[in-house]
């Protein structure tokens, strides 16, 4: 997908082996130049940053390429003791996504007390860039439990789930998520999701938001899963129970398939780059993910983790259809052989892409 690749202080450059981009650009404002040229199906990104912290320069670059707000760099996170809102965010590997985008997007458009914790639950990012956050250090990969751990800390009456690929775009993007929460709706989301094999809706972590106390009455995210269907299972078992779960309608976005292209793609920390400074458009990131997700082994992966976690699904939900039983399952390679293998190599995959993480947890609160 990419030839040519320079990164230098103020200038970035990259070389496409096909067209991503819809027309060729030449901008140029007081902070940066953006360039896009073709020839021949082949595109060259170019982009020049004026400002003080280059990166800012590329940021907003990113920003007229994706067509969203800029990101204000003049907003700064105060910590707080009293939250109204614990935001928990997923860290994998998108470290310089959530620091440039996803961050800044929550400071610029929350007006409540708040606080940003942040879950570490990948390799090699810099957390450096979050020493003014709460850090908190999770299983590799493993979605469920960070998500639990991380609520565990929040000290905010509601806790806002975030995904490590999206952003919100709503200025006081709590008062209408927090509102519906009042009027006796179990759980909320920016995004939700209809689930053809289990044939119902889920939310997403968009983000998604509810109370504390009732993320704890559900029992939180079952910690069985690893990856993949841990909020559709989260999900299930509100609207099992006749909890309300409810879509509300506002701007965001979502980069969906960005985390599954940087893993699966063989230029990992390229696209994690273009990724940090949302060079790619989002049409561009749906096509990558598909063509990734195509590759045969890929293929029968996901069909053997799928099957096994509608084995467990099933098996558990079965059971809980009695409430004086009880579903555990132990995750050995004889019954879930595939949800074993994937668990045990992720960390060493995610070290072959990345390499070791060479960062320890800083947590200054």
């Amino acid at each position: 997908m990419i030839s040519t690749t320079i990164d230098r202080r103020n200038h970035i450059e990259y070389t496409f082996l096909e067209t991503i981009y819809a027309k060729d650009v030449n901008h140029r404002t007081k902070d940066f130049h953006l360039k896009i040229t073709t020839i021949k199906e082949i595109q060259k990104l170019e982009i020049y940053s004026f400002t003080e912290k280059p990166k800012d320069g590329f940021c907003l670059a990113g920003c007229y390429i994706q067509d969203i707000p800029d990101q204000k760099s003049d907003v700064y996170y105060e910590h707080t003791d009293n939250p109204l809102v614990s935001c928990i965010i997923l860290l994998t590997f998108n470290d310089q996504f959530v620091h440039n985008f996803l961050i800044p997007s929550i400071l610029a458009n929350t007006t409540i007390a708040y606080e940003i914790i942040i879950v570490y639950n990948g390799s090699n990012v810099n957390l450096e860039l979050f020493k003014d956050f709460t850090i908190i250090e999770s299983e590799t990969g493993c979605v469920s439990k960070a998500y639990n751990i991380g609520v565990a800390k929040a000290k905010g009456k509601y806790i806002a789930l975030f995904h490590d690929d999206c952003l919100v775009t709503s200025y006081q993007w709590h008062d209408l998520m927090l509102g519906e929460l009042r009027k006796e709706t179990f759980a909320v989301s920016t995004e939700v999701v209809y689930n053809e094999t289990f044939d119902f809706d889920f939310l997403k972590g968009t983000p998604l938001v509810m109370t504390k106390e009732d993320y704890k009455t559900i029992g939180g995210h079952d910690e069985f899963y690893f990856a993949g269907i841990e909020d559709v299972d989260f999900s299930y078992q509100m609207i099992k129970k006749g909890w309300k779960i409810k879509k509300v309608i506002m701007p965001y976005r979502h980069f969906n398939g960005m985390s599954t292209v940087i893993l699966l793609n063989d230029q990992p920390e390229v696209i994690k780059t273009l990724f940090g400074y949302c060079l790619i458009p989002e049409k561009v990131i749906e096509q990558w993910k598909t063509q990734v997700m195509s590759f045969s082994e890929i293929i029968l992966l996901i069909q053997q983790v799928n099957g096994e976690n509608l084995k467990y699904f099933n098996k558990k939900n079965t059971f809980l259809s009695d409430e004086n039983k009880q579903y555990k399952a132990s995750l050995t390679a004889t019954d879930f052989p595939a949800l074993f293998s994937i668990r045990k190599v992720y960390k060493e995959w995610l070290e072959k892409q990345f390499g070791s993480s060479q960062y320890k947890v800083n947590n200054p609160y």
